[in-house]
């Protein structure tokens, strides 16, 4: 769930679409790359400061690690280099009978300074594939323009969704749930 407590003057739209959209036309183009990445699993490596507003992901590493000792992961300049893995490429969304849904962040990590994604055996991702995905994406997505008070429920594993630059001041607030199952 979104809401907008603060629109921004210009720009910061939030982009969304359907995530199985996505899967669909990255298996027509590239069959053999997605399963290749589908059977790898993929690797994503980032820097995460001590100070949050600063780093890639909006957090810092003793927000990450859930514990402010230094001991837990420390680098000369007061980061945490952090990797989550093996993550997936896809998920299976049970809502949709069953259909694959993009479900990684390849184009947002790859190949920056402060972060990057590879496959689980460190193999590199192919430029032209990742340069796909982010047109693909582009494609798909249509902008939701943000006015004071909106209100914006998305399912996750359905929809993705992004967020524009944007002039300040902006502030969307984010909350997430997991449905639990019955």
């Amino acid at each position: 769930m979104f809401f907008c407590e603060v629109p921004p003057p210009e720009g910061g739209e939030t982009p969304i679409g359907p995530s199985c959209r996505v899967a669909e036309r990255m298996i027509e183009e590239f069959p053999d790359a997605v399963k290749e990445m589908e059977e790898k699993g993929l690797k994503y490596t980032f820097m995460a400061p001590p100070q949050a507003a600063s780093t890639f992901t909006g957090r810092s590493w003793p927000e990450f690690l859930g514990s402010p000792d230094p001991a837990e992961a420390w680098l000369p300049d007061g980061s945490a280099h952090l990797t989550l893995a093996p993550r997936p490429l896809t998920k299976v969304f049970e809502g949709r009978k069953g259909r694959k849904v993009w479900f990684n962040l390849i184009h947002l990590m790859y190949n920056k300074k402060v972060a990057s994604v590879t496959m689980m055996d460190g193999t590199e991702i192919p430029e032209k594939i990742v340069r796909r995905i982010e047109e693909i994406i582009e494609e798909e997505s249509i902008q939701f323009r943000w006015e004071k008070g909106d209100i914006l429920f998305l399912d996750n594993l359905a929809v993705y969704h992004g967020r524009r630059p944007s002039l300040p001041p902006r502030k969307v607030l984010v909350a997430t749930c997991k449905v639990a199952s019955i």
